[in-house]
Formats: structure tokens, sequence, C-alpha cells
């Protein structure tokens, strides 16, 4: 097994042992209003989990019981995105070589001719 080889089995098996995760961002919102006395009355932080899927940007309101687990799926989702990231390189470098490897025109065996020299 070469270097890309388990470079690539290592990625994997660390990509496999990743429970939950989580792609996106929390955000923490506020929101403002003005009461009947024109006293600004701040209410939160509400948290958001924003994340892109098939080009459309989804929130999801997260209940403050269940930040702990979020904040860390989303950095185990870092973890994939790295791990990720690793794979390409290493599948990359994988293809460099198999096209390198291929452009490498075998050399041919060519036995002396019997009887003739080769400046004749």
């Amino acid at each position: 097994m070469n270097g890309l080889q388990r470079r690539r089995e290592a990625a994997m098996e660390r990509l496999m042992a990743i429970g939950t995760a989580r792609r996106g961002q929390l955000s923490e919102q506020f929101y403002e209003r003005t009461d009947r006395n024109g006293k600004v009355r701040r209410s939160g932080p509400y948290y958001v989990w924003q994340r892109w899927v098939r080009g459309q940007k989804q929130s999801v309101r997260v209940p403050a019981s269940a930040l702990a687990q979020v904040r860390a799926d989303l950095q185990r989702g870092r973890e994939v995105q790295a791990i990720f990231n690793e794979l390409w390189a290493v599948m990359e470098q994988s293809a460099i070589e198999q096209d390198s490897n291929s452009k490498k025109k075998p050399r041919r065996f060519r036995p002396p001719l019997a009887g003739k020299s080769r400046n004749s």
C-alpha cells in the first residue's frame, strides 16, 4: 500500500468515526420593539441554524436546550469538510500519478538480430 492509499484509508476511518455533523452556522438574533411609553425593549437571544441546501438558504430555530448539541455538530461538520478536502487532494494526486504513469511508454525488448550487426 503506497502513501496515498494509506492517507485515503486513514481519512475514511476518521470520517466513519464521526457520528452526527451539521453544515452551516449558528446565529444569535435579538428582537427590539418599542412599547407604548417609547422605551425600546429587547428580547432574545434566539438561536438560528443556517445553511445552504440546493441553492436555497434554510434557517431553523434552535431551542436553548439544544445549543450544546448543535455547536458540537457544527464543529464536527467542519472536521468532515476538512476530511473531504484531504480526500479530494489525495484522489486528485492519485489521478495525476496515474496520468503520468500511463504516458510512459513501456520499453520493448529487442533481441539482437542473428548474424547481423546493427551497423550493417
